[in-house]
């Protein structure tokens, strides 16, 4: 980091360039983000480093974890971090954060440490005026925050006021990627009426599969995803195994649909636990042996899970 931030970036056009790889590289298509993300590397290098280098390596430690290459991504992980630090920018936190605590330091610290960073990252870009990328902070703190919080009721409450916040700033587009978690949340607190299912209140649309609908015609994967898993997740916890596991191979046909799977991500790291719970319960009722299989060999990939989990899935 010494090497590098001896050389500054003074270059006006060149700060604009690459704010203009930055923002692109956010809203591009997903096939091209490597390549803008290397180009900020590429010339931090060659012409000295500004606030988007540190986002720049950011992105660069998240593409590093989604192919298991676990310990250069938490080295260059904490290396823009570093550099973040020392160029105070901390109008870049809601940018950098959501790459760094929703994947590369969930593999390596433990969960509930990244929850007051988050909301600090969501503070800092609600005042830089960067509200997406502050929401986005927001949907990953509540995520983690029902996984590692001691009441439901506090999550819950989490879920009301940033919500409410997320309207205030209209990123009701954003913040649709909690609606699922807060059904299955009130689900579990006993405020559904069919609790396997994912239908009651927080669902915006008239029911799940209208809401699934809507998100294949919007092409909003991320979203299906996590459709799918909280629905998975109530129906196993409530004995609704079917279900379960139809959900759960929607999830995987999804994913393996992508050709990009989101390795690094807690979510499809969850939903192979889960997958391993519900085919071996499905094989008991069913004394089908396929299903048997598909747990055992669910059940290797928790093994490699609680490997490069170490402090969150013991």
């Amino acid at each position: 980091v010494d090497i590098l931030m001896s050389k500054v970036m003074n270059d006006e056009q060149m700060i604009a360039t690459m704010d203009l790889l930055d923002t692109t590289s956010l809203y591009c298509p997903p096939h091209l983000s490597p390549l803008l993300i290397l180009r900020i590397i590429q010339l931090s290098i060659s012409h000295g480093v500004c606030v988007n280098t540190a986002f720049g390596f950011a992105c660069f430690s998240a593409l590093l974890s989604n192919t298991d290459d676990l310990h250069n991504a938490y080295k260059y992980g904490n290396f823009a971090l570093d550099i973040m630090r020392r160029m105070h920018a901390r109008e870049k936190y809601c940018r950098i954060y959501p790459f760094l605590f929703s994947s590369v330091f969930l593999r390596s610290n433990r969960m509930h440490s990244c929850l007051d960073t988050l909301l600090e990252a969501n503070r800092e870009g609600l005042k830089a005026g960067d509200v997406t990328c502050a929401t986005i902070c927001a949907t990953i703190y509540c995520n983690i925050a029902f996984r590692c919080k001691k009441k439901l009721a506090l999550v819950k409450k989490d879920l009301t006021d940033l919500g409410r916040e997320a309207k205030v700033y209209r990123q009701e587009s954003t913040w649709n990627l909690v609606y699922p978690l807060e059904q299955a949340i009130l689900n579990l607190m006993g405020h559904a009426e069919w609790p396997n299912l994912l239908d009651g209140d927080a669902i915006p649309d008239e029911s799940l599969e209208r809401c699934i609908t809507n998100a294949k015609l919007a092409g909003t994967d991320w979203l299906l995803f996590t459709l799918y898993y909280f629905q998975m997740l109530v129906a196993y916890l409530f004995d609704d195994i079917e279900l379960a596991i139809k959900m759960g191979e929607k999830y995987i046909d999804l994913d393996e649909s992508l050709h990009r799977p989101h390795k690094g991500f807690v979510l499809l790291s969850e939903l192979k636990f889960l997958y391993c719970l519900t085919s071996l319960a499905y094989a008991r009722n069913t004394k089908e042996g396929i299903w048997e299989k598909h747990g055992h060999e669910s059940m290797e990939r928790v093994r490699k899970l609680a490997k490069d989990y170490p402090s969150s899935y013991q």
